[in-house]
């Protein structure tokens, strides 16, 4: 049939189901904050603050420090493509 699931499982809900592994995960949600902040307009310094202590709590988490550099530029990256897709 299938696995049982604990309802309040998060890490093993949105980690491993919700997109396979914890590194797509964690990309897609710095791609996600990035186009949340385009949309609401956020200022780049808050956006870089926010972007800054993701990426460090995600590169903890992996326990890759290279991750932060990786992350940084991704975020950026989106955020400038979504600030000028939007307006």
């Amino acid at each position: 049939m299938g696995t049982y699931i604990n309802p309040f499982d998060f890490k093993t809900i949105f980690l491993e189901y919700f997109l396979g592994s914890t590194e797509l995960f964690i990309y897609a949600f710095i791609i996600l904050i990035g186009g949340v902040c385009a949309k609401f307009q956020i200022p780049t310094k808050v956006f870089t603050m926010l972007l800054i202590i993701s990426s460090l709590i995600f590169a903890s988490f992996i326990g890759q420090p290279i991750f932060i550099i990786a992350l940084l530029i991704v975020g950026f990256i989106s955020f400038k493509s979504f600030s000028r897709i939007l307006t």
